[in-house]
């Protein structure tokens, strides 16, 4: 049992740890707030355990098809873009992180846990992964042990990445946040232009 969940846990950590576009995101909304960068992570976790209930129910498998990943990824680069260009438009005024002015830069939560319930939703990737780990799942004996070893390796991660970025912002100079917030926005215009590079062309 112990071992299986540390197999999870190594899943777990395998996934989650990579800077894709979600652990930018969280990135880039804890140097904001603590509160909207952990919902963003929550609602990814959210996305994918509304996968694995699919899994588990037999859908997700009619939905490895070709078409409905190339929709899947049309939607993540329209979703992605238009996140890269908000962070590109941000502001001087809405990068500032002293405590009197931070209501002012933080968006509703439930609005920072759909944008991560979003992003994994519209991620043909994520669709991949569980079917994926399904096999793996399938294969042990002990999988509801693998499972749990999976989801508290990601939430351990989301909240550390979270609390850590959170706790040292007070070093991010202005200056330092604006080209993180660029920097960002490049790369998940990158991770964008490869959702359909790879649905499309890369077939």
């Amino acid at each position: 049992m112990f071992e299986a969940f540390v197999q999870g846990a190594l899943l777990g950590f395998g996934v989650a740890v990579p800077f894709g576009p979600l652990n930018i995101l969280i990135l880039t909304y804890a140097l904001k707030s603590l509160k909207n960068s952990l919902a963003v992570g929550f609602g990814a976790m959210s996305a994918d355990i509304l996968y694995l209930v699919l899994l588990l129910f037999g859908v997700l498998t009619f939905l490895d098809n070709g078409v409905f990943k190339q929709i899947l990824a049309i939607g993540g680069f329209v979703f992605l873009t238009y996140m890269a260009l908000m962070m590109l438009r941000a502001k001087t005024k809405d990068l500032n992180l002293n405590e009197k002015d931070a209501k002012t830069i933080q968006e509703n939560v439930f609005k920072s846990f759909i944008k991560g319930f979003s992003l994994n939703l519209l991620n043909p990737f994520v669709i991949a992964f569980w079917l994926s780990v399904s096999l793996l799942f399938s294969h042990n004996e002990y999988h509801e042990f693998m499972l749990l070893g999976l989801f508290v390796a990601i939430l351990l991660w989301v909240c550390s990445l979270s609390f850590l970025v959170a706790k040292f912002s007070k070093f991010f100079s202005h200056k330092v946040i604006f080209y993180i917030n660029v920097i960002s926005a490049f790369i998940i215009e990158y991770f964008a232009l490869n959702l359909l590079y790879k649905a499309f062309v890369s077939l």
